[in-house]
């Protein structure tokens, strides 16, 4: 580990400080809002600190092993992430009106979380061992079994915004895979035509949140409540924030504020400084994983490195967004900083992993290459 943590360069030391500053952050502004540590393991702050130091210990232990020996294990990891997503529709705890917790005495664990790792690391290993038929139908049906198992489990808990994250993994790492623009359009067309049925179908709560989100007056004591809290918060902030500890968050007006309206938190007592703070934090991560994705040195690494770049990405865009009014409510969490110990260490993994991806290189990360090197597959010979 002591070996891998000296070869870091720079920009990798620079999107570990942006990782360490965000979940900085989030103890701080869970600080402001949760029972008081002198509570022990009943206190937020507590169970997230614990979460933090596990979640920490997992990212070295990633970033210091090969990335490549995930690739042995791919089938493995799927396969037991898709039992833990079925068992808990029978032996988990209720939330929310979801079922999608194991309990452990204090401590839950979300199977889902695992899920969108396992599914990352398959979906690599699979687009890998069928690359000489990545542009037939069959291996793009292939993978789109792989995504639909969580998919389909996770919508049964229920939890819409997860299987999302599911599908833009799937969708992102098929695109950069080869994927025949083709099978992709169809299967937008396809999503698109079937809108109006899914509609129809979907539970009473995921139409509330979208009509919602168009014009949360509709109900504002109901449906529309959670998303009129959040923008009242945020613009409560004002330019540097009320401060922490000093926002009306503890009154208990917003719900889940640790979780699904952190943000909403985080400008009411930070400012609108502190917000883009945050979202510049997030746009370094992101930025140095796209730049992983365009000089990984194989074509397993790429996938790996794409699929976690969506995941993040989308989490981000949404979480965010739904906190500004510019997404629906989803229940998707803000990575690194949203109270929760599944979504953090699996995060963190994930984050490893893609340092890993670049610390256990040939070449150095941003050493020129020719254009020829982007599209997956391009280095024959170079899959793993």
């Amino acid at each position: 580990m002591f070996a891998t943590l000296r070869r870091i360069q720079s920009v990798d030391a620079a999107v570990t400080l942006a990782i360490a500053a965000l979940i900085t952050a989030g103890l701080v502004t869970l600080a402001g809002i949760s029972a008081p540590a002198s509570e022990g393991f009943d206190s937020q702050i507590v169970r997230q600190g614990v979460f933090v130091t596990i979640g920490v210990t997992l990212f070295l232990l990633m970033s210091s092993t090969d990335y490549r020996i995930l690739s042995l294990f791919a089938w493995g990891l799927y396969g037991f992430a898709i039992l833990a997503l079925l068992l808990v529709l029978f032996l988990g705890v209720e939330r929310f009106g979801a079922q999608r917790w194991f309990l452990f005495g204090p401590v839950q664990f979300q199977p889902s979380e695992m899920g969108k790792v396992a599914l990352i690391i398959i979906l690599a290993r699979y687009y890998t061992a069928v690359y000489e038929a990545r542009h037939a139908a069959w291996a793009f049906v292939g993978a789109m079994a792989l995504t639909a198992i969580p998919v389909a489990l996770v919508l049964l808990e229920p939890d819409l915004g997860t299987s999302l994250v599911f599908l833009v993994i799937w969708y992102c790492m098929a695109f950069v895979a080869g994927s025949r623009f083709l099978h992709l359009g169809i299967i937008t067309g396809l999503g698109l035509a079937m809108a109006p049925v899914a509609w129809f179908v979907m539970r009473p709560y995921m139409r509330e949140r979208i009509v919602t989100f168009f014009d949360p007056t509709i109900d504002p004591l109901g449906a529309g409540y959670n998303v009129l809290q959040a923008q009242i918060a945020v613009g409560s902030g004002g330019l540097w924030g009320r401060g922490i500890g000093a926002s009306q968050s503890q009154l208990e007006f917003l719900p889940v504020r640790d979780t699904d309206f952190i943000f909403a938190v985080i400008a009411e007592q930070f400012g609108f400084i502190g917000s883009v703070v945050v979202i510049a934090l997030f746009f370094i991560i992101l930025l140095y994983s796209l730049f992983v994705v365009i000089r990984a040195p194989n074509d397993f690494s790429r996938l790996l490195a794409t699929g976690i770049l969506a995941m993040i990405g989308f989490e981000v865009l949404i979480a965010i967004g739904m906190n500004i009014g510019l997404a629906p409510v989803t229940g998707i969490t803000l990575p690194l900083m949203s109270a929760g110990g599944s979504s953090l260490v699996m995060t963190l993994v994930s984050l490893g992993i893609l340092l890993s991806v670049s610390l256990h290189r040939d070449v150095a990360m941003f050493h020129a290459s020719s254009r020829g090197d982007l599209p997956i597959g391009r280095r024959a010979g170079h899959r793993l």
